[in-house]
């Protein structure tokens, strides 16, 4: 065995415990690297999530919302009336609702009405509840009208007529209209009750 190199001695004697073939690389060299090919140097895609299911398209549109029926406001109203009326002679005010239902009963009034032939019967208290002009046309709708006796109450018409001033009668076609203050004021004062004496006495006493 001396005749053996040192290489030779170590390869003989690793024989003994290897049976795999053995190659011997000068320690001054490197194994060359296997290059990697192109599918192996490409970086892993990360795994794409899958596509959620299309929803199937709705065939048949969805159930229409019922409407509700609309409701229309009551119209608020334009006039309270009472009395009988039984001679179409209408007390044209506009008072709050609790000075109005004393009308019939109102002493002061009563004494007008009796000094030109009038009753309570005959009558009708119209209160303008709506606070605004009152119109002629409106009031024939409601009730029969053959003279009118407004106590401070606005009226208008199409008819034409004369400018409507205090105890002064103007004629709206047929129907006979006095103008006075409001019963409170006429109450209180000896000249207006003088004034309104004098037109109702053109209108209902001539």
């Amino acid at each position: 065995m001396a005749g053996l190199e040192a290489d030779e001695l170590s390869m003989e004697f690793l024989k003994n415990f290897i049976t795999e073939t053995l190659y011997l690389v000068p320690v001054n060299q490197t194994a060359p690297v296997p290059e990697a090919s192109e599918t192996e140097m490409a970086p892993a895609k990360p795994a794409q999530p899958a596509a959620p299911p299309v929803a199937a398209q709705q065939t048949t549109p969805p159930p229409a919302i019922p409407k509700l029926p609309k409701t229309e406001a009551a119209a608020a109203p334009i006039f309270d009336i009472s009395g009988e009326n039984q001679k179409g002679v209408v007390v044209l005010v506009t008072l709050p609702e609790q000075e109005f239902r004393k009308l019939p009963e109102l002493e002061f009034l009563q004494k007008i009405l009796h000094a030109i032939g009038l009753q309570k019967a005959d009558v009708a208290y119209v209160n303008n509840v709506s606070g605004k002009v009152a119109r002629l046309e409106e009031l024939q709708q409601k009730l029969e009208v053959n003279y009118i006796i407004s106590f401070a109450s606005r009226l208008d018409t199409d008819l034409p007529h004369d400018k409507f001033t205090l105890y002064n009668p103007v004629h709206l076609g047929r129907i006979p209209v006095v103008f006075a203050q409001a019963l409170s004021v006429l109450e209180q004062d000896v000249n207006h009750k003088k004034n309104l004496w004098n037109a109702l006495q053109q209108v209902f006493l001539s």
